[in-house]
């Protein structure tokens, strides 16, 4: 399964992002693989909500779990609508490398 980690930039050792939409960048982690694509926000610098756009280059990127510390009210329906599962992470203070760690030690 590929899950995308919102995150503040494109290193492994950074932390987490708090605001789904607003993140600098993804960390897509495909558990099967064992690999991991970053790909910058494609709607960072758009003003407004840009959610949409966010979410649908995760659908084109086969993403179906999604992590970050919050989500806005619109990415909630439109995660829900794509059967895409979000998972809200209390503390922003975790790695993606940490992050991607324990997503392993839940697989095995």
């Amino acid at each position: 399964m590929k899950t995308a980690i919102a995150a503040q930039n494109s290193s492994s050792e950074t932390l987490i992002d708090k605001h789904f939409g607003k993140c600098s960048h993804f960390h897509i982690y495909d558990d099967i693989s064992h690999t991991t694509e970053v790909i910058n926000n494609p709607a960072q610098g758009i003003k407004g909500c840009k959610g949409d756009i966010v979410v649908d280059e995760l659908i084109a990127k086969n993403v179906k779990r999604v992590i970050a510390g919050d989500f806005g009210t619109k990415v909630q329906q439109l995660l829900n609508k794509n059967k895409i599962q979000m998972i809200i992470h209390p503390d922003t203070r975790i790695s993606v490398s940490e992050l991607i760690e324990l997503l392993n030690h839940k697989n095995n």
